[in-house]
């Protein structure tokens, strides 16, 4: 196994996110310790998962994303994501409505929630969900950083509406969670027959990529020039069992790049688009902040390669 060291800069950078995530106390950011085997090099190796999401920085937001292994054999989750961005628009300032035991909305007392002006039952505001368009510069490399990216894009991130909130929507929640819905009966969860589908979340890119290193788009094209890409994710989690009275939890994420109208040997080549498939089970825990889990994906990030890899590991939420 080759080990490699990341640069000073960037786990000073890493270091202070840290920081400021557990600060902040908000349990969105994490840092996953994995051990991965990969079925396209037959090894297996330890790497860390890193997940920081909006950490405030005056008047923008950093977030970074990634997967890196101690072993440059095992490289299907390549991309490691850092990036500052800054919102522009919100559509939908949603709150969740107090809920009795059968999942129907309370009466709420005036002032209580806002907008509230009476006792009686209020709906969430956001019965289409909500949306949130950002402007973001990033910065995107390999793990042996010998592969870099800078982008310069948009961002449209779509939280989708509760299922209570619309016929239509539960019905499409009903068609997500049908599978899990199953796995439920089997094992014998109390409310398996429930719509338990956490509201999924979407988002859509468009941005220019401007390569600074790209030895294979380089060798294909003899330059690196700029290009326009797209990009899209969804990602959802949803109870299947319970140990000792706590959820095993499923979560599901999917992404998926493609290039803006690519050159021949770019799309002769099958670089213009990559996708990757990610499915975890998150084990029960008496702490809130930590958790083993089995995780599965398939597929390839940019600067990756396609490959199915088996993880199990420790997510610690900060």
């Amino acid at each position: 196994m080759k080990t490699k060291l990341i640069p000073t800069g960037l786990c000073t950078i890493a270091l202070l996110c840290a920081a400021e995530a557990s600060a902040d106390s908000a349990l969105k950011h994490s840092i996953k310790l994995v051990s991965m085997t990969s079925s396209e090099s037959e090894r297996t190796g330890l790497g860390v998962q890193f997940d920081f999401k909006d950490i405030e920085l005056g008047v923008v937001n950093f977030n970074a994303r990634g997967t890196y292994a101690f072993d440059d054999k095992i490289r299907s989750q390549d991309l490691m994501h850092f990036g500052l961005n800054t919102e522009l628009v919100t559509i939908g300032d949603c709150y969740e409505p107090p809920l009795d035991d059968d999942g129907g909305p309370i009466a709420v007392e005036p002032g209580t929630v806002p907008g509230a002006a009476t006792d009686t039952p209020l709906p969430s505001n956001c019965p289409f969900g909500s949306w949130q368009l950002k402007s973001e510069l990033s910065y995107e490399t390999d793990q042996d950083f010998s592969n870099q990216n800078t982008v310069a894009g948009l961002t449209a991130a779509w939280t989708m509406p509760s299922a209570h909130e619309s016929h239509v929507f539960r019905q499409f929640y009903s068609l997500l969670d049908f599978v899990p819905s199953v796995i439920r009966a089997t094992t014998g969860r109390p409310g398996s027959d429930d719509l338990l589908l956490e509201e999924p979340v979407v988002s859509f890119t468009a941005g220019q990529v401007d390569p600074q290193k790209d030895t294979v788009r380089e060798q294909l094209l003899g330059k690196l020039d700029s290009y326009y890409r797209s990009a899209a994710e969804i990602s959802l989690t949803t109870p299947v069992a319970q140990f000792d009275g706590k959820d095993v939890i499923l979560a599901y994420d999917y992404r998926y790049f493609r290039e803006i109208d690519p050159e021949a040997a770019i799309e002769d080549a099958n670089l213009h688009r990559s996708r990757l498939s990610q499915f975890s089970l998150r084990m029960p825990n008496d702490s809130k902040r930590g958790y083993a889990f089995v995780g599965y994906s398939s597929g390839r990030l940019p600067f990756g390669v396609d490959d199915e890899i088996l993880q199990l590991g420790w997510n610690y939420q900060l």
